[in-house]
């Protein structure tokens, strides 16, 4: 935990430490007046993703702290529609942080704000998740704990980055059931819609011999040889496709309360 206090960050811009882990908070540098809905209540969050499986899992991750955080939607493919305090914008399987979502929901007027929900970031991703509006960068390593807290931290009206990037992350994700990381998962998604390996690593701020190394693990644990037969097993798993809210099963798609 980090003690309270202040310092000036990066940037210039005042940095208040608040108590998650290793995390940080900054006051909003634009003036964003929007604040949290929910008063004394629990705090009403949308999980957002392309993915019933990711939005699910998070869904999962939160449900034993439902006296503190209401899940109001699982969006997939689409924006909430209710009034929310935060949207969490879980970033798997989105080229360049999905940052054309992050300001979709941004422009909301009903989406109080908005946080990325990451295992990885850089400093080029940083400062474009933060231009594009988001108030919230989390770590996918922070315990659910540590999550509720940001994401209060994020309604509050501050601007929040914790710590623990580029570690392990929770699940599941697809092809988890296969033994691929969620970075070899992530690769494979993009791989399925078309993308070549320059463009993969452009999306996810690595360099092509990374994506390269994801490939090779990937066709070793799926028994493949080529991009086609990954691809062909990956479109063959209901957890790979990505399906519009209003499609149904498989799997669930979208809840409204």
């Amino acid at each position: 935990m980090i003690p309270s206090g202040s310092s000036l960050g990066e940037l210039g811009i005042e940095v208040r430490w608040v108590g998650i882990d290793r995390g940080m908070a900054r006051e909003n540098p634009k003036g964003d007046d929007r604040r949290s809905t929910a008063g004394d209540g629990p705090l009403r969050v949308a999980i957002v993703n392309d993915y019933a499986v990711i939005v699910a899992g998070v869904r999962a991750l939160l449900a034993p702290r439902r006296y503190r955080v209401d899940v109001v939607e699982l969006d997939v493919q689409r924006d909430p529609e209710h009034r929310i305090d935060v949207a969490l914008f879980d970033a798997y399987g989105q080229p360049g942080l999905g940052l054309h979502r992050v300001r979709s929901l941004v422009q909301r007027e009903n989406v109080g704000a908005v946080a990325v929900y990451t295992w990885s970031l850089t400093e080029a991703s940083r400062t474009a998740a933060y231009d594009a509006g988001a108030r919230g960068l989390i770590a996918k390593t922070l315990s659910a704990d540590a999550l509720v807290d940001s994401l209060q931290a994020v309604a509050s009206g501050q601007i929040v980055e914790t710590g623990g990037f580029r570690g392990g992350v929770q699940g599941p994700w697809p092809g988890s059931q296969w033994g691929l990381t969620a970075r070899e998962s992530e690769t494979l998604a993009l791989v399925a819609t078309g993308m070549t390996n320059r463009a993969i690593a452009e999306a996810l701020f690595v360099s092509e011999n990374t994506v390269r190394t994801h490939l090779k693990a990937v066709f070793r644990k799926l028994s493949v040889t080529n991009r086609s037969q990954a691809v062909a097993r990956a479109l063959a798993d209901s957890s790979f496709v990505i399906r519009r809210a209003d499609q149904g099963p498989p799997g669930q798609t979208s809840e409204r309360t």
